[in-house]
């Protein structure tokens, strides 16, 4: 197992990330990884079908957060593929991690010269709450800039547009997360446009797979829609610093009075759907 990350001084980004950090922060995302691995992603870390990863090829994980994605992937390929794993703040890096793991300090918009034409995969996921128009465009440019001919990328995301609910408690919570995202510049539909802006990077070969949850016809629905409400007011938790910066909650107390209301509206899970969607694309083969 390698050591500690390297300590070293972060680089000048604005961000426009909504989700305040807090000592839970850590746990609230692995375990949000893994559910949206298990339910999205029907279990599969790398969902693009049929892709050879040999010896040698590298694969990079954008916004690694806590690395628990890259980590998951070493226990499945090969140790000699290379997985590398960044984020604008290490703050969340592990201090463990296999020796074909390293971790750095960088922002997706703005990624090292050296790395062109470098990756066979690139992973990132649920940026939507932290990019802005211009800095997607800047962030797709740049995987795609980094990805081997013929290399692949691979996102996951969601918005509050994504929510589909009339009334009651769990309409007032997307309508402020939406605001909060207009608020912050963030791009509300960025799952439709997402195909249109990578093909505007130069990708091709673009498959977009999405899942509503909760989804009815699982044979563990109950499981699965206890795990959607758990992500759901753990995610509410980590937003009220954001939520009351837009005006539109008087107090925290008011916040945790509309998540256990969004908690009693879910006794009923057919009342509302979270659509989430998968898309991946390849690098032109040149």
């Amino acid at each position: 197992m390698a050591g500690n990350s390297p300590r070293v001084e972060e680089p000048a980004f604005v961000s426009h990330y909504i989700v305040q950090y807090t000592d839970d922060e850590q746990e609230r995302l692995n375990w949000q990884n893994r559910y949206c691995t298990k339910t999205i992603c029907d279990g599969k870390l790398i969902c693009i079908p049929n892709i050879p990863l040999d010896s040698g090829d590298e694969i990079l994980d954008s916004a690694t957060g806590t690395g628990i994605w890259l980590l998951d992937v070493a226990h499945q390929v090969n140790p000699n593929i290379s997985l590398t794993g960044i984020d604008i703040s290490q703050r969340l890096f592990p201090t463990q991690y296999p020796q074909n793991v390293t971790f750095a300090v960088h922002s997706v918009t703005n990624l090292p010269e050296s790395w062109s034409n470098r990756f066979k995969v690139a992973n990132q996921r649920l940026l939507s709450g932290a990019l802005t128009h211009e800095q997607w465009g800047m962030a797709l440019s740049e995987l795609y800039r980094i990805l081997k001919p013929g290399g692949w990328i691979q996102l996951l995301e969601s918005s509050p547009l994504e929510v589909k609910t009339s009334s009651g408690p769990m309409k007032r919570l997307t309508d402020a997360v939406a605001a909060l995202f207009v608020n912050k510049g963030l791009v509300l539909d960025i799952v439709e446009t997402l195909d249109q802006r990578l093909k505007d990077a130069g990708f091709g070969n673009i498959k977009k797979q999405s899942v509503a949850l909760p989804r009815l016809d699982s044979q563990d629905l109950d499981s699965e829609f206890e795990g959607l409400k758990r992500l759901v007011t753990a995610g509410v938790q980590a937003l009220k610093p954001a939520l009351l910066a837009t005006g539109m909650f008087e107090s925290e107390d008011e916040i945790g009075a509309l998540s256990n209301g969004v908690d009693q509206e879910w006794n009923t899970p057919s009342r509302f759907l979270w659509s989430w969607t998968v898309i991946y694309a390849q690098k032109p083969d040149i």
